[in-house]
């Protein structure tokens, strides 16, 4: 001690193997949530429901599925749910994904009297929402007995529009996720890909603002 302004303690530090199993359990953690991160957007959990919504940017091969979806289902209708087109709006007499997907499905064998379009306005941000919530106000004053629906959604992106068509629809409609497979790239590697680290990384941090944004 120094004019009692110092005092000498002894403090307990890493050996070389310490700081080796200190990476090692790292790098496993890291390796763990990467793996865990695709197939936790991925969300897919359905309930019983009469109505199907499908979003309208869906690919081809996804509307397919739905429609193949609606069969087995046993559903009531389709609504399709979607914003401005954002390539072809011009020439195009379909002006919204929702138009286009729902003329998409009719063309796959679907009754046009069992499909919807359900088209929202052009926004610069949280456009899922906005489908959600034009989705909502199309069942308040269409089908307000409504109690419960499905959601199909592609790969990633179905967390984030489950948890945006949950919050738009509220308690009193229970929602279901169904989650296609997106075939741009392996779900299980998805990171040694670019279409894939793009599509889970974005859509990773798109969730997590939306979940602190509250």
């Amino acid at each position: 001690m120094v004019f009692g302004l110092l005092k000498r303690r002894e403090a307990w530090c890493l050996t070389w193997r310490g700081r080796l199993v200190a990476v090692m359990a790292a790098l496993i953690t890291l390796m763990t949530a990467v793996r865990g991160c695709a197939p936790f957007l991925s969300a897919d959990q359905p309930v019983e429901a009469r109505v199907l919504i499908v979003e309208g940017w869906l690919r081809d091969y996804a509307l397919k599925d739905a429609s193949e979806e609606f069969v087995r289902g046993k559903y009531r209708y389709i609504i399709t749910a979607g914003g401005p087109l954002l390539e072809g709006y011009y020439f195009s007499t379909r002006k919204t994904t929702a138009e286009m997907a729902a003329a998409t499905l009719v063309e796959l064998g679907i009754a046009s009297n069992s499909v919807v379009a359900v088209s929202s306005p052009p926004v610069a941000r949280a456009r899922t929402l906005v489908e959600a919530q034009s989705v909502k106000k199309w069942i308040q004053e269409k089908d307000p007995d409504l109690r419960s629906v499905n959601l199909y959604s592609l790969g990633v992106h179905s967390r984030r529009s489950w948890v945006a068509f949950k919050r738009a629809l509220g308690d009193r409609v229970k929602v279901g996720v169904i989650a296609d497979a997106d075939r741009s790239y392996e779900m299980d590697r998805w990171w040694t890909s670019s279409e894939g680290f793009q599509s889970v990384t974005s859509e990773a941090l798109a969730y997590v603002l939306m979940r602190l944004r509250g």
